[in-house]
């Protein structure tokens, strides 16, 4: 009984899509003056469209993409301050919705390794383009993304930067995280679904590859335990000179964020379930009237130190 609970659990919050909702609003590449959007979009190897588009501003850096790689939940629109911020450094970034998720096809995410398979896709993608084959290719993600952008480089060696914001080590860390004493059964699933990529463990990849690696972790994560992924990651790989980790504190699941842009956004999804569970957002003008009553450009306001950090890794 117990068990079928868990797997229900389990089914409804990883095996469905992750579409955008009223309720929740997404900055677009028309917020931000001058902001150039060019679509490309990727066959995936289970044979959808993953949609992406190139983010930059006039003239950037030639030669050179970063592959921005987004969360559990939502699409890259949900990070379009964080791409903003790259373009606006001068760099070309490619920004796609993962499988399941806002533009790109599927009937669900695929699980928690999909965010990898889809990586794999996106660089494989790059690598047969008359144009980008060339290019070299830095990563960053969150979350999700930040799994996909530790274990990249056993598939793609020659990325140059990763830079992996509250990423889990593997599939199974995760999993023993949310599950506990139940993960295997539900990892077994995984596995059958994508056995291609649930055995990728970011401790075993990180401890071959010759990219520069930037691992950023809040000590009170709560999504993604530091504890259990950030910390065993630095006890094992501490002292390789092309890996840096860097804890912060306070900032919870987005320590790329101001402290209050994190207690903002703490609130806001306190109240989304709430108004969720009350039956308050049954029609899209309920949900356009809850989204207007908050500032997102509070909610998502980037922490301007740990960025001059990652800006400066990335030129290393």
């Amino acid at each position: 009984m117990i068990w079928n609970k868990i797997e229900e659990a389990y089914q409804n919050a990883v095996y469905s899509r992750a579409d955008a909702t009223k309720a929740i609003f997404y900055f677009s590449s028309e917020d931000f003056e001058g902001l150039e959007k060019i679509p490309f979009a990727v066959r995936s190897s289970k044979g959808h469209r993953l949609q992406g588009y190139f983010y930059q501003y006039p003239n950037p850096k030639q030669q050179r993409i970063i592959v921005f790689e987004h969360g559990m939940g939502s699409g890259h629109r949900g990070y379009m301050k964080e791409i903003e911020l790259l373009a606006k450094q001068g760099y070309l970034v490619y920004a796609y919705d993962h499988t399941g998720c806002m533009e790109s096809g599927g009937e669900t995410t695929g699980g928690f390794s999909q965010s990898l398979a889809d990586l794999d896709d996106v660089l494989n993608a790059f690598k047969k383009h008359p144009e980008y084959k060339t290019y070299d290719i830095s990563v960053i993600g969150h979350s999700w993304g930040g799994f996909s952008a530790l274990n990249i480089s056993a598939l793609h060696p020659h990325v140059s930067h990763i830079v992996a914001i509250s990423g889990f080590v593997s599939l199974e860390h995760i999993l023993k995280q949310f599950l506990g004493i139940f993960y295997k059964g539900i990892y077994e699933k995984e596995r059958k679904k994508n056995p291609k990529y649930t055995k990728y463990n970011a401790i075993q990849t990180l401890l071959r590859t010759k990219s520069k690696v930037l691992v950023i972790h809040s000590d009170d994560d709560k999504t993604v335990s530091c504890q259990k992924n950030f910390d065993v990651m630095h006890k094992a790989l501490v002292g390789y000179e092309n890996i840096t980790f860097w804890k912060v504190s306070g900032k919870g699941h987005n320590p790329n964020y101001t402290a209050d842009a994190v207690k903002y956004k703490d609130a806001f999804f306190k109240r989304y379930q709430r108004a969720l569970k009350n039956g308050a957002l049954e029609t899209d003008r309920d949900k356009e009237v809850f989204a207007a009553g908050f500032d997102w450009d509070a909610m998502t306001t980037q922490d301007t130190a740990v960025w001059a950090r990652i800006l400066e890794f990335l030129e290393l």
